[in-house]
């Protein structure tokens, strides 16, 4: 009892609030200093979780309906509690609308839970999935249709990933983590011409995944870009990095016994150093 009465003169207090907040912006003539007080009545009405109150306010402050604005709507009408009017202001937006496609997508996820829409929660969990490779993506899209389906759902995105003629690290990553190492071998061989050994990050932990695998052809194209991002840019205090690569790929290539469409060790040495013969301090120090 105590505690709803406490809720309850909580909530009297807060309305007196949006009152008050309401006469200012009604009063206000300066558009920025009205769209202020909107703002308080909107943060205020979601606390209450009035819903209706929270979209008037939006609207009046945003007439023009935006992908933000229905997303904001939706998510403080799920709040309250009302998913079936969550959902008419999701659906607001525009299908084919990519600005802030992922909040719409986990808000379409919470809504079709709390509707118990198993088919449609399923359709933006895949597409969540397919956007975006993960253990994370996967696992949870088989919460919902099995653990069962794990190997068919994995075998048909391996289809689509190697259709895809464009590089994708996530996707390269995701075949690992998977299990598919063949296949993330024969991904990254056949595209190794789109590597951007810029991207230090992420392509330095699926060399070492891969020399770890065995796949030393496939480690070695990496540290190839890598090394040639650096001397590129001539990047002098990356040197140090791009000598361990070196000689990294120096003790990968006694082990690749074919390099099928891949120039050899020997030949991609001479090339680079005839490319980048005047960085006389790498040399130097690679010698060493």
């Amino acid at each position: 009892m105590i505690h709803c009465a406490k809720e309850y003169l909580q909530e009297k207090s807060i309305r007196s609030m949006i009152e008050t907040f309401k006469g200012l912006a009604d009063k206000e003539s300066d558009e920025y200093k009205k769209r202020h007080w909107l703002l308080l009545i909107e943060s205020l009405a979601r606390q209450i979780k009035d819903a209706k109150l929270f979209e008037k306010t939006c609207l009046a402050s945003w007439p023009e309906l935006s992908t933000a604005a229905c997303i904001d709507i939706s998510r403080v009408y799920l709040e309250s509690g009302d998913a079936m009017a969550a959902l008419l202001w999701v659906n607001k937006i525009s299908e084919g609308e990519t600005f802030k496609a992922y909040e719409r997508d986990q808000l379409l996820i919470d809504i079709y839970r709390q509707l118990g829409d198993v088919e449609k929660l399923t359709e933006v969990l895949y597409r969540g999935f397919r956007s975006h490779h993960s253990a994370e993506t996967l696992e949870k899209l088989l919460d919902i249709i099995g653990i069962d389906k794990k190997e068919d759902v994995i075998n048909q995105e391996l289809s689509h990933i190697l259709q895809n003629e464009r590089l994708s690290l996530n996707d390269a990553r995701f075949l690992i983590v998977v299990g598919k190492i063949d296949e993330a071998e024969k991904y990254l061989l056949e595209r190794a011409d789109q590597l951007n050994g810029d991207l230090y990050d992420h392509l330095l932990s699926l060399a070492k995944d891969m020399e770890t695998e065995g796949r030393n052809l496939a480690a070695t194209i990496i540290y190839r870009s890598l090394l040639d991002s650096i001397l590129k840019r001539a990047y002098t205090k990356a040197y140090v990095h791009g000598i361990r690569y070196l000689k990294k790929m120096d003790t990968l290539a006694v082990s690749v016994a074919k390099w099928k469409n891949v120039e050899n060790h020997e030949t991609y040495k001479d090339r680079l150093y005839q490319q980048h013969r005047l960085k006389k301090s790498f040399w130097s120090k690679y010698k060493m």
